[in-house]
């Protein structure tokens, strides 16, 4: 394994680490409610990387359920937005782009629940957008409150 599969990163105190030995799977801009407070901030991107190539260091996020279907990680010492989870993606681990070392080393492949996504926040890419789900992936999301 070269350092060019290594991607590593955390929270903002330290205290939760983590590394992926693979390649991220996908990249996405989420523009959804939940994701918009979950991260404070207008959109929220994340990396999938493969689960069996994926390891949680020190201590492991704290889990919110956020709907019937999904589970949002953060660091209960600092609060840092770290990941989220769907068992429908079980195969997957979904870390939050701005918690990686090196962001620039990924992709992002497209835009979603972007019929939610506020009006002065405009990206200038030429990425695929979607107004509820990607076609990339199953979803269980039915809403984006």
């Amino acid at each position: 394994m070269s350092d060019e599969t290594i991607f590593e990163g955390g929270c903002l105190c330290g205290a939760i680490r983590y590394r992926a030995t693979a390649e991220p799977l996908r990249g996405v801009i989420c523009h959804c409610g939940m994701c918009r407070r979950h991260s404070g901030a207008p959109a929220l991107a994340f990396v999938h990387f493969p689960a069996t190539a994926f390891t949680w260091s020190g201590t492991e996020p704290t889990w919110f359920r956020s709907s019937a279907n999904a589970e949002r990680g953060f660091c209960a010492r600092c609060g840092s937005t770290l990941a989220m989870r769907e068992a429908v993606l079980a195969d997957r681990v979904q870390v939050c782009v701005g918690s990686l070392d090196e962001p620039d080393r990924v992709r992002i492949d497209d835009h979603v629940w972007t019929r939610s996504r506020i009006a002065w926040f405009d990206t200038r890419d030429t990425l695929p957008r979607f107004s509820r789900n990607s076609t990339a992936v199953a979803s269980q999301a039915t809403g984006d409150d």
